[in-house]
């Protein structure tokens, strides 16, 4: 299997480390989302990572599909929990932490589109935002003390905020949390690069 992608996605970084703490091995292939490759487009029509190529050309995507594709694959670490309300906890946070995800790359690419006159108003909403979920997961921190696809997703999005918006670093017990889970060897293979 190849998983098209970059080191620096969070979304990626999530398939990534679920894939190692199944101990399922992954064709690694980076691709440049400014001159996305035709093997990119032919596998994912929208050009977005990750997107995964099995071995007889069919592709998955998006990360919640992949990552529910990998977890079916062996009774290794089971990632996502196979009883209802147990499973859609796991769900919902792998939700909330992608929208995290999405709330700090809009927030990056603002500034990076805009560097001298980005839309302050906008940014503060996200900034507050993020603070906010920082504030959630805190507050919720005894619900991903059970090693699953949860906390993964959780420290994927924090890490990726620690990567592009370092002034936004989390502090306090969530900080330890996420020092803590961070040296997990998923998670230390797996650290964001530009």
């Amino acid at each position: 299997m190849k998983l098209l992608y970059t080191k620096r996605s969070p979304y990626a970084r999530k398939v990534r480390a679920v894939a190692l703490e199944k101990n399922i091995p992954l064709d690694l292939v980076d691709e440049d989302l400014q001159n996305k490759s035709q093997r990119l487009l032919d596998a994912n029509p929208l050009g977005k990572v990750p997107t995964l190529v099995l071995d007889d050309g069919t592709t998955v995507f998006d990360s919640p599909v992949i990552c529910q594709y990998l977890d079916g694959l062996n009774e290794g670490a089971i990632m996502i929990p196979r009883e209802a309300s147990e499973r859609f906890e796991v769900l919902k946070w792998e939700a909330f932490a992608d929208d995290l995800m999405t709330t700090a790359i809009n927030l990056y690419m603002e500034k990076v589109r805009h560097p001298q006159d980005f839309h302050k108003e906008f940014t503060a909403t996200l900034e507050k935002n993020i603070n906010s979920a920082y504030g959630y997961i805190e507050k919720n921190l005894p619900k991903l003390k059970k090693f699953n696809l949860a906390p993964v997703a959780v420290a994927s999005a924090i890490g990726y905020v620690h990567f592009r918006l370092p002034h936004l670093k989390v502090r306090g017990a969530l900080s330890q949390w996420f020092e803590e889970f961070s040296k997990r060897p998923s998670m230390a293979q797996t650290i964001p690069v530009a």
